[in-house]
């Protein structure tokens, strides 16, 4: 029961990454006539227009189905499956309720959860500006409802949570959730025709394009000034200086970490003693009480 728990974990997440890569492979393939690319206006737009006349728009609106989706799901299991398991545990006096118990809060399933809602929000950030703030207002209606569950509905874990041994499967899952999101943008902004119809970029021949050309909009001080910056003769020294800032960090961090071992040996040491003065003490009291009883018995 605990190893079920916890190898269901990594391939519930992998599965839902792998189920959003699945619909942007499609919405790509869609959007871009995959593989007939000669069908329908593919050719002349740089897209399909016949089925996607704004194409960002659509991208978005799947990214925002999928952060409410997700709001409603989580909802709907505590309203419907949570909350009333919990009141026929503890109504009910059957051996095989009494069994199943209360829901276990798992730790690992609840983070991965809001890391795959984070890297919906990066897919979508650029479609639908408004999604962040979304899913800001998600993340803090599901922290209540998450901590009502907890405290509520759930019993305490069999298996303790060990941060150390989690940590960097985290820290992989969120990486892979960031990659695809990077390679979404990516491929968005430098190779797919802008919708003609509707955005800002309509009229340019990629996102990107846009960039170039507001830089040569610029006057010639800012576009001297940000060629001095791109250049080695800024970045050299800027790098040099962050290898100094980061040794000195390094350093100081090796420092605040010799002292904060030197102040636990020492509060080892200090517990240490207040144990021996305690066993002193015991001792001289027990020698105290003795004379006096035998002089008691004595008269």
């Amino acid at each position: 029961m605990k190893m079920t728990h916890f190898s269901s974990t990594p391939r519930a997440v992998f599965l839902r990454l792998v189920s959003l890569g699945v619909l942007l492979y499609t919405l790509w393939s869609q959007i871009t006539c995959y593989p007939n690319e000669l069908k329908g206006n593919c050719t002349l737009c740089g897209y399909n227009y016949d089925e996607f006349q704004c194409w960002e728009t659509r991208v978005g609106q799947e990214m925002y189905k999928l952060t409410m989706f997700d709001l409603l799901i989580t909802v709907a299991v505590f309203l419907l499956v949570e909350f009333p398991r919990r009141l026929v545990v503890d109504n009910c006096s059957c051996k095989p309720v009494q069994w199943v118990g209360r829901q276990e809060f798992v730790v690992p399933s609840n983070v991965l959860g809001l890391v795959y809602g984070q890297t919906v929000v990066w897919v979508g950030a650029l479609f639908c500006p408004l999604l962040p703030a979304i899913n800001t207002l998600k993340f803090v209606i599901l922290f209540y409802c998450k901590k009502i569950t907890l405290f509520q509905n759930c019993r305490p874990a069999l298996r303790t949570f060990r941060s150390t041994t989690s940590t960097f499967f985290f820290l992989v899952v969120l990486l892979f959730g960031w990659g695809l999101a990077t390679v979404v943008l990516i491929y968005s902004l430098s190779e797919i025709r802008p919708s003609y119809g509707c955005g800002p970029f309509h009229s340019s021949s990629t996102m990107w394009s846009t960039v170039p050309d507001s830089f040569n909009n610029l006057s010639n001080v800012t576009q001297e000034f940000l060629f001095f910056v791109g250049s080695q003769a800024f970045s050299i020294p800027l790098f040099a200086l962050a290898i100094v800032v980061m040794c000195y960090v390094v350093a100081l961090a090796t420092v605040y970490g010799r002292s904060i071992a030197l102040l636990k040996a020492q509060l080892k040491l200090e517990s240490r003693d207040k144990q021996f003065l305690i066993k002193q003490i015991e001792s001289l009291t027990r020698q105290a009480h003795i004379p006096t009883h035998h002089a008691g018995v004595q008269d």
